[in-house]
């Protein structure tokens, strides 16, 4: 990263703006609830699809709650399409608590998996769903370029997994023994389940530094004068 990008990154991060609502709300909450239920009723997604679609097409709606329904069930219905291929039906599947902030390195980290996996004998994982659109790979004409951008998902996916490792390493065994095979990303766009990458050990390593160089960058960035004006 050039060190313009990076203070810009940080400034950011350290001056930020109000909280934004997050997007895809609704389907991803339909998400967590089906596949933490054993039973993983069809029904669930389908009562969530329908109100969606009614809050889509009612009466004064405004066109970004339109978009933001609509874009909902989009999501959901891709991961109908690829349920299969995520393989999470065979897994043990539970609601996670709300994990307090993780502190890597002096940097204080938000992770938050989506689901906790029963790995038997003790043995405790976490995984995560992902349903952002960008990098799209589908939005590429290029069969080179839309390699590129899926493999940029799964870079994405490989560090996220080092995070969970390490946040289920934090929590001294009070959840279970950590298993980094138990630990996941599912990308419903990629209609990929992805785990932790061959060179595991050395992205657990990559992110500690990069938040030692973090902590010490943090204290040295200034608010720009735009953050004045009123």
């Amino acid at each position: 990263m050039r060190p313009n990008g990076q203070q810009n990154i940080l400034h950011d991060s350290k001056y930020s703006r109000p909280p934004i609502v997050t997007a895809n709300g609704e389907a991803m909450r339909a998400l967590r609830a089906y596949n933490c239920d054993p039973r993983r009723p069809r029904d669930t997604l389908l009562r969530v699809k329908k109100a969606l679609t009614a809050k889509a097409v009612g009466i004064g709606v405004k066109p970004k709650t339109k978009d933001e329904a609509l874009r909902c069930v989009e999501i959901i219905e891709l991961f109908e399409r690829c349920e299969n291929a995520l393989g999470l039906r065979a897994m043990a599947l539970s609601e996670p608590p709300h994990f307090d902030l993780l502190v890597i390195e002096g940097v204080m980290v938000s992770i938050q998996p989506d689901f906790l996996v029963d790995g038997g004998r003790g043995r405790v994982g976490a995984g995560m769903l992902r349903v952002a659109k960008s990098p799209d790979p589908d939005a590429c004409i290029k069969d080179e370029t839309r390699q590129r951008r899926g493999e940029h998902r799964r870079e994405l996916a490989r560090y996220m997994v080092a995070l969970l490792q390490l946040l289920l390493d934090a929590q001294e065994g009070r959840l279970g023994t950590p298993h980094r095979d138990l630990c996941f990303v599912a990308d419903v766009r990629l209609g990929e389940r992805i785990g932790p990458a061959p060179d595991h050990t050395v992205r657990l390593r990559d992110i500690r530094g990069a938040c030692q160089q973090i902590s010490k960058l943090w204290p040295t960035i200034e608010p720009k004068a735009s953050l004045f004006k009123i």
